[in-house]
């Protein structure tokens, strides 16, 4: 197949880690030959904010009805995430335009819960999580927020997008069998892309060490677990400290430092959120960074990527995509027991540094193979050939139900089951 035209819609401004992904992969599959017009799909105030750099033509999703995006484009990427304002523009058009959704989260509460309230439905979420779960996932009386890992458990949110898509991609195993479920089209399971340049090196011995936190800080990243972890060991107590690189509430700061206090430990130091040259500067003088979650909301994870790439040991929750890191790469925490298991983990960086160092290197030996954004291309791309080779199907059906519906037909109807078992006879079938 020659190149495609393709619709890259995703968040594309220089705060998302979803556009720098986006972007690495939209490069690997401009030099295949393909052309990617990027769709913004950002709303309110984050629709304004300043583009990401990139070589692609940039419009806003809303710029073009369906029909436009049919015609401009042989298929249409959506790079889906559980962050309503740099997403929300992207949810009222996946029924209307077959997309291929790259699910970069497994849990898309936030983003449902952030469209309703757009639209002026403040029981949209709620409905649609009893619609798509029934009684088990969405209890009588029960409201849509509750405890973060069983609504991880009961209502993901996850079918509410999956099912209206041509195709779908999982960045790790732990969710892709909950996609084929409920997308009608092909699943793929592709490793995160993306790519950590310029990463100072692994800092000399000491007898000290740093452990960073990188990204939003909010109670999902465990990072109280690592105060108890360092206020927990006379060892830690006196050389370990954390840094936490990116925004942090109010309040989550206050509990974090009121903890340290509590334990005697040093009270963590946050820097707010820094650009990408920043980063990279805070990283100078770190040992370990940790990657710590739980309950698993995400696909895969940017940060860990970053900090595997980085060549320093990392801490992670044994669970969801976290587990899928191949063996003898990271320092793995179990899950409900991170405190004690991060605690063995930083008390053997500080009495084996080389050794510490070796798991670091293998790691970014990993980082920059397995999640580099030509793999991810490559993998991409016969993904979408199928999905276009599979539009005539679509579109035949589409139009064919449009027309029923035009005339009071709902798919329950007599009629649209005997034109559903014309297509089927025709190999034209949902």
């Amino acid at each position: 197949m020659s190149g495609l035209r393709i619709g890259w819609a995703t968040p594309w401004n220089g705060r998302s880690a979803i556009a720098d992904a986006a972007a690495e992969v939209g490069r690997s599959l401009a030099a295949q030959g393909h052309r990617l017009t990027v769709l913004r799909t950002e709303v309110g105030e984050a629709a304004a904010m300043p583009p990401h750099t990139g070589i692609f033509p940039v419009e806003h999703i809303d710029a073009l009805d369906d029909d436009a995006l049919r015609r401009r484009f042989d298929v249409v990427v959506a790079h889906i995430g559980n962050h309503h304002p740099y997403h929300g523009a992207l949810v009222p058009r996946l029924r209307g335009v077959s997309m291929i959704g790259i699910f970069h989260d497994f849990f898309l509460g936030h983003l449902a819960a952030g469209h309703f309230e757009h639209v002026g439905d403040p029981h949209g979420a709620w409905r649609t999580a009893r619609d798509l779960y029934g009684p088990e996932g969405m209890r009588d009386g029960e409201a849509f927020w509750a405890d973060l890992a069983d609504m991880v458990r009961r209502r993901p949110m996850l079918d509410w997008l999956a099912s209206h898509c041509a195709g779908a991609v999982a960045h790790s195993g732990h969710y892709a069998g909950h996609l084929r479920r409920v997308c009608p089209g092909p699943v793929e399971v592709i490793p995160l892309a993306f790519t950590a340049s310029g990463m100072p090196p692994f800092p000399s011995p000491w007898d000290r060490i740093t452990v960073a936190a990188i990204g939003h800080a909010n109670p999902n990243k465990r990072l109280d677990q690592i105060v108890l972890a360092i206020g927990s060991s006379g060892l830690l107590r006196r050389r370990c400290r954390l840094r936490v690189i990116g925004e942090a509430a109010p309040a989550e700061r206050a509990r974090l430092t009121g903890l340290a206090e509590l334990l005697g430990a040093e009270p963590p130091e946050f820097t707010g959120w820094v650009d990408d040259e920043d980063l990279r500067w805070r990283l100078r003088d770190v040992d370990v960074i940790a990657c710590l979650r739980n309950p698993v909301l995400e696909g895969a994870s940017a940060s860990v990527i970053t900090a595997m790439a980085s060549g320093r040991p990392t801490l992670v929750t044994d669970h969801g995509c976290y587990a899928e890191i191949p063996a003898g790469t990271v320092l793995s925490c179990r899950p409900e027991e991170e405190a004690l298991d991060a605690m063995r983990h930083l008390e053997w960086v500080l009495a084996n540094p080389a050794e510490a160092a070796a798991l670091g290197a293998r790691a970014r030996e990993v980082a920059l193979e397995r999640h580099a954004p030509t793999a991810y291309a490559a993998a991409l791309v016969p993904l979408m050939e199928r999905v276009v080779a599979d539009r005539p199907r679509r579109e035949a059906r589409r139009h064919l139900f449009s027309t029923l519906g035009s005339l009071g037909l709902g798919p329950e109807d007599p009629a649209a089951r005997r034109a559903e078992g014309v297509l089927a006879g025709m190999g034209l079938e949902g």
